[in-house]
């Protein structure tokens, strides 16, 4: 069976990734001088109870060359396959320490994919590729999958304020401004894996409508669809989301994840996110 591989900006719990067989690679952060991995050091509930109780900005790492050389080299060494599901590389130099590594190893059983995509996107990627890999798909029938999600992975984004992702540089000071008005929540979704304003709305509930109309838009027939909906320590926004999604358009439940501390530390607290594939060709 092909083994797939992402990092913990993937926002699956550790319970949820041994349940898949999916091997995490750990990202560090860093957080009023101290260095922590994510998920093991540190859970997104006492990482976002930190953060309320700093005034530091939180520092982030990408996973090095050298770090991925390690895996595939255990991989190669087995004989097993593996493919690789990255962080957007619009967002993070990992997915280049991927490529570089993998290049390093030069083994033909391990494939890198650029998800273009981030928390719960990337989470929901991944989620399906061991779901086929469990099935039995071969390593190229993975690539060509994790490709077309690539392509397909809508993110819709309802964020406090934009601060944060200002100051980490993940969004522009112009676009950053629209948020900064009183109650008016700034709405992003990712092109091309960046994250780019959409629209805005006054106050959480007409966010959280706004967000699940766009759904319709983007995807002809959201019943037959796998949603995931991640938050920044904000569980009651996510059900609101979840009812909302379902009322609106008809699916199952959506799966629920917490943001953890690599995404968190760039959105801040009380982020909710949507994540779903649209039907464009």
């Amino acid at each position: 069976m092909v083994k797939i591989f992402s990092e913990s900006t993937c926002d699956l719990s550790l319970e949820l990734l041994q349940e898949l067989g999916v091997g995490l690679i750990p990202m560090r952060l860093t957080l009023d001088g101290v260095e922590y991995v994510d998920r093991h050091d540190l859970s997104p509930q006492e990482f976002f109870l930190k953060l309320r109780e700093t005034k530091a900005l939180p520092t982030t790492s990408q996973v090095t060359p050298e770090a991925y050389i390690k895996v595939m080299n255990g991989i190669k060494e087995s004989g097993q396959e593996a493919l690789f599901a990255v962080f957007s590389s619009e967002l993070s130099g990992t997915y280049q320490s991927a490529v570089i590594a993998s290049k390093e190893v030069d083994y033909p059983g391990i494939r890198v994919i650029d998800t273009k995509a981030a928390s719960g996107g990337q989470g929901l990627i991944v989620h399906e590729l061991a779901q086929m890999a469990r099935d039995g798909k071969s390593l190229d029938e993975l690539e060509q999958k994790a490709l077309w999600m690539a392509e397909h992975i809508e993110h819709l984004v309802i964020v406090e304020n934009l601060e944060m992702l200002k100051r980490g540089g993940r969004i522009s000071a112009p676009a950053a401004f629209m948020g900064g008005v009183m109650n008016v929540k700034p709405l992003l979704h990712m092109v091309e894996g960046k994250l780019i304003p959409f629209g805005k709305a006054k106050g959480r509930k007409k966010a959280i409508q706004t967000v699940v109309a766009e759904v319709g838009k983007r995807c002809g027939h959201p019943e037959n669809q796998s949603f995931f909906i991640s938050h920044g320590d904000d569980p009651q926004g996510a059900q609101q989301l979840n009812e909302s999604l379902k009322s609106a358009h008809g699916v199952q439940a959506a799966r629920i994840t917490e943001l953890g501390p690599i995404i968190g530390s760039h959105t801040g607290p009380g982020v909710l996110t949507l994540f779903f594939f649209n039907d464009h060709d």
